[in-house]
Parts: C-alpha cells; sequence; structure tokens
C-alpha cells in the first residue's frame, strides 16, 4: 500500500524538465548572473521597502514591475527546492531495487535517469 502511495506522482519526466529548467535559473556559472539574481530577489525589494516605509514613497509602474519579478523569482526558488526534495527521493527509491538502468554523462540531465527509473518502478509495482 505504501509503494503505491509514493508512486501516485504525476509524470516524472515532467518534474524532470522542470528542474532542468529552473536549475539554470539559479544554478549561475558567472558572478554576473548571481549578482543579477540576488538583486533580483533581495536587493531592490528591500530598496523599494525601504522607500516604501521609510521615505513613505509609493512605488511607480517600473518598481511593480520589480516587485512582481522578485515574488516570482522567490515563487520559482520554492518550486526549486520542492522538485530537489522529490529527486533525491526518487534517487532512493530507485537505488532501493538495484538502478538506475540506463546512464547519461550529462550532469544537468542526470535527473532524467531517475524519473526514468520511477516510470520503470511504478510499471513494475502496478502490476
Amino acid at each position: 500500500m505504501l509503494a503505491k502511495m509514493i508512486l501516485l506522482e504525476s509524470n516524472y519526466f515532467e518534474l524532470a524538465e522542470n528542474h532542468v529548467e529552473l536549475s539554470r535559473v539559479f544554478l549561475t556559472e558567472t558572478w554576473l548572473k548571481n549578482i543579477s539574481l540576488w538583486f533580483d530577489m533581495v536587493i531592490h525589494p528591500l530598496y523599494l521597502f525601504y522607500k516604501f516605509c521609510i521615505l513613505f514613497e509609493t512605488p511607480g509602474i517600473f518598481g511593480m514591475c520589480s516587485l512582481y519579478k522578485c515574488i516570482q523569482s522567490w515563487c520559482d526558488w520554492f518550486q526549486y527546492q520542492f522538485i530537489n526534495a522529490d529527486i533525491h527521493e526518487w534517487m532512493s527509491i530507485v537505488r532501493s531495487v538495484d538502478g538506475p538502468f540506463i546512464s547519461t554523462n550529462d550532469p544537468t540531465y542526470h535527473v532524467y535517469v531517475y524519473a526514468d527509473g520511477m516510470e520503470r518502478v511504478k510499471r513494475i509495482y502496478s502490476l
């Protein structure tokens, strides 16, 4: 019963694709992209909060767009963390049945190996 409850997730490859897309955003290779991400998620919202609460200035249209981008970035970051936790569960499940069953040389797409393993495990336990 517990095995069927664990395996009742949505499409594993869809979650893997979301993970790859979000890792491209949050695992930046250059320091300039990293600074830009920090600026969008932390520094500029704090500046807007300071202007609004301390200086009593209402944000303009660009401030509101920046705030929307900040909220969307934080939502994406939390989604990335939740998917990351799911993938670690996939790893332990697939390894417990002597997987993974396929391999890849690119570490970016290694998550698809475990998505395939979960699909195979789901097929085995659904019989």
